[in-house]
């Protein structure tokens, strides 16, 4: 049974706790999570309500970060890339170890929030053992079945059923666990459908995250 799990954890636990102590209004909202790898994790952030001079600073002064880079800027809002250090990545691989996949993560002052999607509800189990020994919260369990839109995000039965195959199947994993046109045969539709509902998905995935 395909699940999402919600938790939570305190920014001086995991990220950017000097960030947000140097500039306190600042919220961050993923793009999403690279990885290069299975070792590294390299964020993509949006920065809302904030100068993103001040935030770049800030970030460069951050101990969880290195390598900061400002990418883009939107009015108030500034994208910005980073490396994670040792302890963010490895809070971060306790998430996704078991197949998991970030769909959404968020930090402001009061902690981080996290949405994780899992294929197999044993891997649920076994994630949220391993959370309550690092100070991670798991705030609520809720099967696709009941909850369709992927946590919030509103996406179509076809890209729900699309998305939740491919994370089933590996096939965002790294090296992928599956192809394209494997996915395309088990789910009896034409390669080009496959990819154009992975991509109308993921937009309107990134379009949920990056919402004002």
């Amino acid at each position: 049974m395909t699940t999402i799990m919600k938790a939570s954890v305190p920014p001086e636990q995991f990220a950017l706790a000097d960030t947000f102590e140097a500039v306190p209004g600042v919220e961050f909202d993923a793009v999403r999570l690279v990885t290069h790898g299975t070792d590294r994790v390299v964020p993509l952030l949006w920065a809302t309500d904030a100068d993103a001079g001040r935030v770049y600073e800030a970030l460069e002064g951050d101990e969880t970060t290195r390598d900061t880079r400002l990418i883009s800027r939107r009015n108030h809002d500034a994208l910005f890339s980073m490396c994670w250090t040792a302890h963010v990545d490895f809070l971060t691989h306790v998430l996704v170890e078991e197949r998991g996949a970030i769909v959404s993560a968020r930090g402001t002052s009061e902690g981080w929030t996290f949405r994780v999607l899992f294929p197999e509800r044993e891997a649920v189990s076994t994630t949220y053992d391993a959370c309550s020994e690092y100070d991670v919260r798991v705030e609520q369990l809720t099967s696709l079945d009941e909850s369709p839109s992927l946590g919030g995000f509103s996406l179509t039965d076809e890209q729900f059923r699309t998305v939740a195959a491919a994370v089933d199947d590996g096939y965002y994993e790294v090296p992928r666990g599956t192809t394209l046109e494997e996915l395309a045969t088990e789910l009896d539709v034409s390669h080009q459908a496959l990819s154009e509902r992975l991509r109308r998905g993921h937009g309107t995935l990134v379009e949920s995250v990056l919402a004002p």
